[in-house]
């Protein structure tokens, strides 16, 4: 967690005069702890600064006003997700005693992000990718009816930068 405080969120309590709102006291988000689904909306369990532990308070994501933090923590949340998600892989691998990067779960479903295809492959009539994802070790191998909903601009590139298209300058070169 980044426990730098590089933003100012401020919470405020109020007393109602007659409609006028008087700020009494400031807090400021030291770090963020946890995060949570509550009612539909996300919240971020918050230390705050120059308070206790047993002050940490469940916030709404929209009433913080610190987002380098929140994309810190979320960054090491996915982190997290893609190292608990490259175990998976491995033990899976050693069980069926095959390389890692060939056991098929797509990391589409885990919310992982493609960096880079890094080579197609066509086996018994099926073309497969080998994919380079975010915050996984190991490139996976995805077939392509799922890469191409997924990932269709990247899929088409690649299929540009690996074809071999005949110059067309040349007219008997082309495809009829």
């Amino acid at each position: 967690m980044d426990s730098d405080v590089d933003c100012g969120e401020t919470i405020s309590n109020f007393s109602e005069s007659s409609m006028d709102y008087e700020e009494t006291e400031e807090y400021i988000v030291e770090r963020i702890l946890d995060r949570r689904r509550y009612m539909g909306q996300i919240q971020y369990l918050v230390k705050w600064l120059d308070y206790s532990d047993e002050d940490n308070t469940w916030e709404s994501a929209a009433d913080l006003d610190c987002h380098s933090l929140v994309n810190s923590f979320e960054s090491q949340i996915s982190l997290k997700r893609g190292q608990d998600l490259n175990n998976q892989y491995e033990s899976k691998a050693k069980r069926l005693k095959i390389d890692p990067c060939l056991v098929v779960d797509s990391p589409f479903n885990h919310g992982f992000t493609a960096q880079e295809i890094l080579k197609g492959s066509k086996n018994n009539g099926e073309i497969s990718f080998l994919i380079r994802f975010c915050h996984l070790d190991q490139p996976q191998v995805v077939p392509s009816g799922i890469a191409y909903v997924e990932i269709p601009q990247m899929v088409l590139k690649f299929y540009e930068n690996h074809c071999d298209f005949h110059d067309i300058s040349n007219r008997n070169n082309y495809i009829s």
